[in-house]
């Protein structure tokens, strides 16, 4: 308690002095248990009806565990699991802040050993509005270096992180890929903010991870640990099997059993008693 005092002494000093004292970015895990919508934006996930086509599903299972007892279990075609909603335009969409703001997206990847498609891995996506104009910035391996070729380069089965250096394309609502001649436009997050696609206004509306349409039927993939870094610190979510609730008799064993240790330290007792 003493240190906590003298800390906050010398804090109160340094602003009285008017020195800045920085503070440091925060760090936050969010578990994440259910899916259903994905709203509040930042904090639940889900899909929005119509997003998983072509016998595409996404739901939460234990089937390859990351970073705890489950992960985002990806199955199908064309699947979207999100938080926040991109549709609507200013004033529907939701805002997790500005696109400038934004220092990195990254997260764990895992395509399973017996998927039909073992090439292809999840996706990960930045949805942004900026004006009237909707877009997406999306991550995929193909255009990473060391990712195409999953097969011989990064065998299935094994967990994969991506990182900050990693490049995105640009999908376009209306215009479709951002191309100049020809050429597919990858750039990082940060490089996408900075460039003069978008202006200062840009703000981020979503964060979606899933698979593109063509995955196929058999697909199977695994997704866990989505961490978005901005400026103001970093959030990264974490995909849980939530924990069991205990039955009925499960909870009568366990009261008889703290009843039966109360009674032995009741008896194990001694009092003292004065004349």
């Amino acid at each position: 308690m003493l240190k906590f005092n003298v800390l906050t002494t010398a804090a109160m000093a340094a602003l009285a002095a008017g020195i800045v004292i920085a503070q440091p970015a925060v760090a936050a895990t969010q578990t994440v248990t259910s899916l259903g919508l994905p709203v509040p934006a930042g904090t639940a996930w889900g899909s929005l009806p119509g997003e998983n086509t072509g016998g595409g599903d996404a739901y939460i299972s234990s089937a390859a565990p990351r970073s705890g007892n489950g992960s985002l279990e990806l199955v199908g075609d064309r699947t979207r699991v999100q938080t926040g909603y991109q549709y609507g335009g200013p004033g529907v969409a939701t805002n997790l802040g500005l696109l400038s703001d934004v220092l990195s997206l990254v997260f764990d990847w895992q395509v399973a050993a017996d998927s039909a498609r073992q090439t292809y891995t999840p996706a990960l996506r930045l949805m942004v509005q900026d004006g009237a104009q909707r877009s997406e910035l999306i991550w995929e391996g193909a255009y990473n270096p060391g990712v195409g070729g999953l097969a011989s380069a990064n065998p299935t089965g094994a967990w994969y992180r991506t990182n900050s250096t990693d490049v995105f394309w640009q999908f376009a609502t209306g215009l479709g890929p951002n191309e100049d001649g020809g050429m597919l436009q990858l750039h990082t997050i940060t490089d996408w903010a900075a460039s003069n696609y978008y202006s200062d206004a840009a703000y981020v509306t979503a964060i979606s991870v899933g698979a593109g349409s063509g995955a196929t039927l058999g697909y199977h993939a695994f997704v866990d640990n989505v961490t978005f870094t901005t400026t103001g610190g970093s959030t990264t979510y974490n995909f849980e099997m939530q924990a069991p609730v205990p039955e009925p008799a499960t909870w009568a064993m366990m009261i008889g059993g703290l009843g039966l240790v109360g009674a032995s330290m009741r008896r194990r007792s001694t009092k003292v008693q004065f004349a």
